[in-house]
């Protein structure tokens, strides 16, 4: 009895981490930097798309900002577009309201959009579960073929003892052409504060 829930538990684990959401369509979303309408085909011809599902109130998010600023530093020359989603229904989330998204963008000089996803359908299509939780995609015919889905790092707490720079790896195999070696991680954060 041990050993076959030992095996239904490895075969989670292995199906957990080789399954991506596939394909992901184009969707709009408001962006809090600028108020303007942001559309994943905007951004098409981009080498790479870095999505953040992120929110202001997480303390996990709260110790990737600086991170999340130094990818866009390190590959924003590279063809590497970010993009910050925010999932949290501002009902149960009141930091997470798009005002206060905007407050955040503004003191932080946010380069990259902060989009509202305060009806969660953009949620639903990823899947995504926490934040942060990163999704790298490449534009492929019609559609958006997930590379990356999981963790930014494997330290939220100490940046200066991270060993696996998960995101960082996965866009310089992109990046040079080469397939991802590690397609999915475990993300680390707050669960999404759902309608």
């Amino acid at each position: 009895m041990k050993s076959t829930k030992l095996l239904l538990i490895l075969l989670l684990i292995i199906s957990w981490q080789t399954v991506l959401p596939q394909n992901i369509t184009d969707f709009t979303l408001k962006n809090a930097v600028d108020n303007k309408a942001v559309a994943l085909n905007d951004f098409a011809k981009a080498k790479a798309i870095v999505i953040i599902f992120t929110s202001n109130y997480c303390p996990y998010s709260k110790l990737y900002e600086a991170r999340i600023a130094q990818f866009y530093e390190q590959y924003a020359d590279k063809g590497v577009k970010i993009i910050l989603i925010n999932p949290n229904d501002p009902s149960k989330s009141a930091n997470d309201s798009i005002e206060k998204m905007a407050k955040k963008a503004r003191e932080n000089n946010f380069k990259y959009p902060y989009l509202a996803d305060d009806n969660q359908k953009v949620t639903k299509l990823f899947g995504a579960r926490k934040t942060p939780e990163v999704f790298i995609l490449k534009k492929l015919g019609s559609h958006f073929t997930t590379r990356y889905h999981g963790a930014i790092d494997d330290n939220p707490q100490v940046p200066q003892d991270v060993s696996n720079h998960y995101v960082a790896k996965a866009l310089d195999e992109i990046l040079r052409g080469k397939p991802v070696t590690t397609k999915t991680t475990r993300a680390t954060g707050c669960i999404i504060k759902k309608r």
